[in-house]
């Protein structure tokens, strides 16, 4: 039985299953280039850098609130369609409940931390992802913000439709003029 499946292919060649992970290669170079200027040319701690970019992010969102993104949720639905094409009597559970499972599914609650507990707390992760190699560490806590921008290189943000900016600034004005009025009626009133 033959099978037909689409990929994304780069102009470099390279194919992929996804579109994400074909514009992730193609911005590859840029995100190189970036962390070049951020570290001064260090290859290795670029390189570092760029294959751990997942734990390095994990490890700066600790104590932050985690949102189930789209991508999430579909994989979630893909997962509950395959435990339902499964028929296992195992997963009855699973498959009598799959409604209330995609709808209710949240992350679990996370306790929010103060400026010096969630730094702690990233440091104790880079900590356990370096092998406790304190002076990458301090290199990485010191530059979070240059990090975070170098693994964003390459996205192309799209202008916003000028149209849409323009009612919003409409809009912003008016909901101003609402909040005014109405102070003005408290005051007076």
């Amino acid at each position: 039985m033959t099978e037909i499946k689409n990929v994304f292919t780069t102009p470099d060649g390279k194919q992929f299953d996804t579109k994400a992970e074909a514009v992730n290669h193609l911005r590859l170079p840029k995100i190189r280039e970036a962390f070049a200027k951020l570290t001064d040319n260090n290859t290795e701690l670029a390189e570092w850098l760029i294959a751990n970019q997942e734990q390095v992010e994990m490890a700066f969102e600790t104590g932050t609130i985690r949102r189930v993104s789209k991508a999430e949720k579909k994989k979630l639905q893909a997962s509950l369609d395959a435990i339902k094409e499964a028929g296992n009597p195992k997963f009855a559970f699973v498959v009598d409940n799959l409604e209330a499972i995609y709808t209710s599914f949240r992350w679990p609650s996370v306790t929010r931390l103060k400026p010096e507990e969630k730094t702690a707390a990233a440091q104790e992760a880079l900590m356990k992802l370096s092998d406790d190699n304190a002076e990458l560490v301090g290199y990485v806590l010191a530059n979070q913000e240059g990090i975070m921008a170098c693994y964003e290189a390459g996205i192309e943000k799209r202008p916003m439709n000028p149209k849409a900016a323009e009612a919003l600034v409409e809009w912003r004005a008016k909901e101003a003029a609402k909040k005014a009025a109405k102070a003005t009626e408290e005051v007076a009133g």
